[in-house]
């Protein structure tokens, strides 16, 4: 019987084929990294995140694209601004090997997407910018006036969905180096495209940030220490580098919407009206995408197959984020923080968030001493952050244990702050923490306001 509702689960996620039980082992092939071979009782378990695994085998070229694709909708993706895509590229005096081998620089059309309204922007030197972004003193002219060279050179990490081999990270990479004049680098965690995106959902966070720290280790620009620069997920990779290695030491790092604190919920995946069993893209998110996708295009329109990848994390979100095969398969079940009390000790337990924040059931004191290595923190926070719940959670905030879904506690009055968990209080009376804001939701920030936070902390 439990066979026979195996195939019956694996025949109702799977494209193309129905996979009999029978066959299932010899169909599902054990791959590197991120491309693992569910078992039977995982399927059964975990339907629609094994579906997305075997396609990570069969057919990675798709799900590359539709996982892209969605963090795009999303607005977890980097893009270049319109008409500056290739400004960086042919000869530009800080063009540089991305510190990868065969990345594809390729034409690409990429949009940047807004969620608010049309008469907070402006145009200035080319480069589309809004009225009012931070609260800091624009710098002028950023696009024409060469800076002084930073005394590091600078990492940068892609968020959900995004890769190093994208042109918006590209992008923003050459960007961040013209901006410092010097060395900048988006190191991936995985060998090409397709790797560096599956491992940003089907990779462990702890297998993530050793590969990240081996990389950054090989490169011999980043051998005296470096700057580093996240965005949204990628910041778990920096911070965790910084929990269990910090060498070469992280001199400055700028969390951009980082969910350094965890997430406690999945905000953009509601129930199907027909089917609560179903999730899809919520009708804010398809709304967004349709008022902005340019007329002649409908490449980024939801998809159903995106459907399925919001079945797959609201299938580790609803229960299943605490287990041993959530927590070595599922990068975002690892910094998934449920906020009910009853969860507590699952969390303690199971949780890598949990075990890098000196949380868990051990203590291991190297967190804190790593941590205190790095010299300046730069936490940055989307006023209208729709993603991250709770969005005070980017300058580590948490919600308050006694009325969770009520109340957020400020990083002041949480355990990881009073008890000094990791460090983070130690760092604060050291004034090495800096709280910045945009006004927008996650990673809408203008690049004037980039610019100012790299010629503030890095300069």
């Amino acid at each position: 019987m439990k066979a026979e509702i195996a195939t019956l689960l694996i025949s109702l996620v799977a494209i193309q084929s129905t996979l009999a039980t029978d066959h299932y082992e010899d169909k599902y092939q054990p791959q590197p990294q991120s491309r693992h071979t569910c078992t039977v009782d995982e399927a059964l378990e975990h339907p629609h995140h094994c579906h997305l695994m075997h396609m990570a085998i069969h057919e990675p070229e798709t799900l590359s694209s539709e996982l892209y694709s969605f963090s795009k909708i999303l607005g977890i993706t980097i893009e270049a601004p319109v008409g500056h895509e290739h400004e960086y590229e042919h000869g530009h005096e800080h063009e540089h090997d991305w510190g990868l081998n065969g990345v594809d620089d390729s034409p690409t059309s990429v949009v940047r997407r807004h969620l608010r309204s049309a008469e907070t922007k402006q145009d200035r030197n080319g480069i589309h910018t809004s009225t009012k972004t931070t609260d800091r003193k624009k710098i002028e002219n950023t696009n024409n006036v060469k800076a002084p060279a930073s005394a590091l050179p600078t990492v940068l990490a892609h968020g959900m969905g995004d890769s190093c081999f994208n042109a918006g990270m590209q992008w923003i990479t050459n960007h961040t180096s013209w901006l410092t004049n010097q060395y900048a680098t988006c190191i991936p965690t995985g060998d090409n495209q397709h790797d560096d995106t599956f491992n940003g959902y089907f990779l462990s966070w702890d297998a993530n940030i050793d590969a990240f720290a081996s990389r950054v280790r090989a490169d011999s620009n980043l051998s005296n220490g470096f700057s580093a620069i996240g965005f949204s997920q990628g910041n778990n990779v920096i911070r965790g580098y910084i929990a269990k290695y910090n060498d070469p030491p992280v001199d400055t790092f700028i969390s951009i919407n980082g969910v350094n604190a965890g997430i406690g919920a999945v905000p953009y995946c509601i129930p199907k009206a027909d089917d609560a069993s179903e999730y899809v893209l919520s009708n804010k998110f398809i709304a967004a995408v349709n008022a902005d996708v340019d007329a002649d295009t409908d490449a980024d329109a939801p998809s159903p197959l995106q459907g399925k990848i919001c079945n797959a994390l609201m299938e580790i979100a609803s229960g299943r984020a605490y287990s041993d095969f959530s927590q070595e398969h599922s990068f975002q079940a690892n910094y998934w923080r449920d906020p009910r009390p009853e969860e507590k000790e699952n969390f303690r337990a199971y949780s890598q968030l949990a075990k890098i924040g000196n949380e868990g059931l051990d203590q291991d004191p190297k967190l804190n001493e790593n941590y205190a290595k790095t010299n300046k923190f730069v936490w940055v926070l989307a006023t209208e952050d729709s993603l991250v719940w709770p969005p005070e959670g980017e300058w580590w905030g948490a919600p308050n244990p006694e009325d969770p879904f009520e109340s957020i506690l400020d990083m002041k009055e949480t355990d990881w702050y009073t008890l000094d968990m990791f460090g983070l209080k130690t760092a604060d009376l050291q004034r090495k923490n800096n709280f910045e804001s945009f006004e927008g939701d996650h990673l809408r920030f203008e690049f004037d306001d980039y610019d100012v936070w790299i010629q503030t902390y890095l300069l």
